[in-house]
C-alpha cells in the first residue's frame, strides 16, 4: 500500500498508561501511526528526521491506525 502525506509529532493514545509522543503520517483523509519494519515502536530517529516533511511511504497497516513502512521517500 502506498500513501502519501505530511509527518507530524502528535499525543498517540491520549488519557490512557501508554500515552506517548508519536511520529504520524497525516494525509488529509487520516491519521496514521508511523513505525519502520526494523525501528524502534516507541522512538525511531530515522522517523523523527522525517517530521515536517511531506513523504510518499509503503507499507502495510496495522491495527488500523499504525502503518508499518517499509520505504519512503521524502518528496520535496
Amino acid at each position: 500500500m502506498e500513501f502519501t502525506g505530511t509527518v507530524v509529532r502528535k499525543s498517540f493514545a491520549a488519557g490512557s498508561k501508554s500515552e506517548h509522543s508519536a511520529v504520524f503520517l497525516t494525509t488529509g483523509a487520516c491519521d496514521y501511526k508511523l513505525e519502520r519494519v526494523d525501528g524502534n515502536p516507541f522512538h525511531d530517529p530515522e522517523l523523527e528526521k522525517l517530521v515536517g516533511k511531506r513523504v510518499e511511504v509503503t507499507g502495510q497497516l496495522l491495527a488500523g491506525h499504525t502503518l508499518r513502512i517499509g520505504s519512503f521517500a521524502i518528496l520535496e
